[in-house]
């Protein structure tokens, strides 16, 4: 439980940045949001089972629109979140990294999307207007193994959306 927390905690600290207030679906996520990084990935990624993934949907409420962020969990091992920013999204994603420079395992990372950078133990990228969250073994406390993991399951979601 402590995954989904800290995945949903990264989403609504991003969207509260803009001063909005997550309202959680009464739809099942978008099935896609777990096509993004498949079970068989989840698994490698943590060298062991994972459960199927359980899709979520979410809606911040902004300006009059909304921004749609689906997540997918396999088990408490693996998180991948996926948030539709729309033209804003440039600004958006700096106001979230702004927000995490302090943070001591705060790295930019090159090479995925179009800019990423890793805090709190998990990987946010930015790909035009959408953007993404890897979280793998945050459980686990983090590490070299875990980031190596959020990289490369990052550059494959980021392939797919």
């Amino acid at each position: 439980m402590h995954l989904h927390i800290s995945l949903f905690g990264s989403v609504a600290l991003l969207m509260s940045l803009r001063g909005v207030t997550p309202v959680l679906s009464d739809q099942a996520g978008d099935p896609a949001a777990c096509a993004l990084v498949t079970r068989a990935e989840a698994a490698s990624a943590v060298g062991g089972p994972v459960p199927a993934g359980s899709a979520t949907a979410m809606k911040f409420p902004m300006q009059g629109a909304s921004i749609e962020a689906q997540y997918c969990l396999y088990g408490s091992e693996v998180a991948v979140g996926r948030l539709k920013m729309g033209s804003d999204a440039r600004s958006i994603f700096a106001k979230y990294r702004q927000s995490l420079l302090s943070n001591a395992d705060y790295q930019d990372v090159t090479g995925v999307g179009d800019e990423a950078f890793i805090a709190k133990g998990q990987l946010a990228a930015r790909k035009g207007t959408s953007g993404l969250i890897i979280d793998v073994g945050q459980a686990r406390g983090g590490g070299v193994k875990e980031v190596q993991a959020e990289k490369a399951l990052a550059v494959l979601a980021i392939s797919r959306m």
